[in-house]
């Protein structure tokens, strides 16, 4: 008979596998999980990237190799990070990871003990909120703004009760699709000096901008090492390849390797070195162009859809880039209602991505892995499917 498990780790089943679950139906259409479009992977540059690094190098590509990741990887990533308006930042201020995804659980496991305060956008991304609930911190909630997360709160918080992180998505976020201001994003930071909490910038979505500006980053306005900004190549690249990069100042970095050191030791030095290849053989910026023009038109054939199907007393989030619009339905309906198990559409729905307060009546769609033609589709029969639940309340 095995030992009791540790009183950190839930036995419930995680909200991340029905994720998955719900994602991979293929009976019915998905707008569930932030899958890119797996017909925009590089797949013939990618394998031809790592045919010429295998045939090219010598042993020491499959052996044991630097803890930070491939150095020369790192020196280019550090070159488009500088181009979000982080300065005086070389290869080692980047730290690889498998994935943003352990960056955040890393960060979680360097600095929370049970009770810790930790601050959360409301709603926020459902992975990073596994990671820090398995630390079993003290949970705080900022709701979302038009513009961002509403700092007032934010600040009532830190000034009332001691917070060590706070974890934000500026750009595009998941799953509401709001872009942070830049009055925000310069906030924040002052706000972190004044409360000494770490700021986790976990910024997947920065490159997938379909209108307007971009923004600087949230590290970009950092002169006290008070923000670790979080990358990834899953959504640019593809996801599986596992690898995200960490950004901040080399003492801090330190601390990170050795934390690492006793999980998975280090990266994959073969996938780092095929992505090496890949950026010096091909131009990402225009594979990045290609992702806009078709995430883009997505992001707009869903819009127009919501517009035409939805009932006039739900609204929608019109995010000018990333992978999700927000629904939000009547006060009285519950999202989770329509998820029922002859569902010809599933989405996230939003009572498990609020961490403490946990509302009901809104949904996360994804168009970034479904085509127009399913977008329309799914679009009108869950219009269709909330009237016909609006209708059962109303009786």
């Amino acid at each position: 008979m095995l030992p009791k498990i540790s009183q950190r780790i839930s036995q419930d089943p995680s909200a991340m596998d029905e994720l998955l679950a719900l994602s991979n139906n293929e009976q019915v259409i998905s707008f569930a999980a932030g899958y890119p479009a797996k017909e925009l992977f590089p797949k013939e540059q990618l394998e031809k990237a790592f045919v010429h690094r295998s045939h090219n190098s010598d042993l020491n590509l499959y052996q044991y190799a630097s803890v930070d990741g491939y150095a020369p990887l790192r020196k280019k990533i550090a070159e488009l990070v500088s181009r979000t308006g982080v300065s005086d930042i070389d290869e080692n201020n980047l730290f690889l990871t498998q994935g943003a995804q352990q960056g955040i659980s890393l960060l979680a496991d360097l600095f929370l003990d049970i009770g810790d305060g930790v601050v959360v956008e409301g709603p926020s991304y459902i992975g990073a909120l596994q990671a820090f609930e398995s630390r079993k911190p003290t949970f705080y909630e900022m709701q979302m703004q038009s513009d961002g997360p509403d700092f007032d709160q934010l600040e009532k918080i830190v000034s009332s009760h001691p917070v060590k992180l706070v974890y934000t998505i500026p750009t595009f976020q998941n799953p509401t699709g709001v872009c942070m201001s830049v009055a925000k994003r310069k906030r924040i930071v002052k706000l972190a000096q004044k409360y000494n909490f770490l700021i986790i910038e976990d910024d997947p979505y920065r490159d997938l901008r379909y209108r307007g500006q971009d923004l600087p980053t949230i590290k970009s306005f950092d002169q006290t090492g008070n923000v670790v900004l979080l990358g990834s190549f899953s959504k640019i690249l593809s996801p599986a390849l596992r690898v995200g990069w960490m950004v901040a100042e080399p003492q801090f970095l330190q601390l990170v390797n050795g934390l690492r050191s006793a999980t998975d030791f280090q990266p994959s030095n073969v996938v780092l070195q095929m992505i090496d290849q890949y950026l010096e053989e091909n131009d990402l910026e225009e594979h990045i162009n290609q992702i806009r023009e078709v995430y883009g038109q997505r992001n707009e054939v869903m819009q127009s859809a919501l517009a035409q199907y939805l009932p006039q007393d739900c609204s929608f989030s019109k995010p000018d880039g990333g992978f999700f619009i927000w629904v939000t339905l009547p006060q009285n309906m519950s999202a989770k209602s329509l998820l029922t198990d002859n569902s010809p559409v599933t989405f996230i729905e939003s009572s498990q991505l609020y961490e403490t307060s946990h509302q009901a009546n809104q949904m996360r769609l994804n168009f970034t892995g479904v085509s127009e033609q399913q977008i329309k589709t799914g679009c009108k029969l869950l219009a269709k499917q909330i009237k016909n639940i609006r209708l059962a309340l109303t009786a």
